[in-house]
């Protein structure tokens, strides 16, 4: 099964679910009447479905051969390590430039000249 990240589509379900639970309370909670419950409704209604999700699984926990062949991109360290210093390059540059525009004295002027 196709994963993001090494995630698959049971947690991405799941965090659509409570993110509209949290959304259905955030909208319905200074609703007046009957339809102020539904909040609670929808929490528990999104329990009801994470815990049926959670118990039943779709694929075993065992790996199959196919999965267990990992191939690692050792190049990519070399990468993040060029990002990283560009970015602390950038961060300095842009204290110097600040502290230096910061400091740069202004000196006051006359308002009128005496003769």
């Amino acid at each position: 099964m196709a994963t993001v990240l090494g995630v698959g589509p049971g947690l991405f379900t799941l965090a659509l679910i409570w993110s509209i639970c949290l959304l259905l309370c955030l909208l319905l909670s200074r609703a007046e009447g009957a339809i102020a419950y539904a909040g609670i409704g929808s929490v528990l209604f999104a329990g009801l479905i994470t815990v049926i999700l959670v118990v039943l699984p779709r694929e075993p926990k065992v790996p199959t051969i196919e999965e267990s062949v990992t191939i690692f991109d050792y190049g990519i360290i070399y990468r993040y390590l060029m990002i990283a210093g560009c970015a602390l390059f950038i961060i300095i540059g842009l204290v110097a430039y600040l502290s230096d525009h910061m400091m740069m004295p202004i000196y006051a002027k006359p308002i009128r000249r005496l003769r």
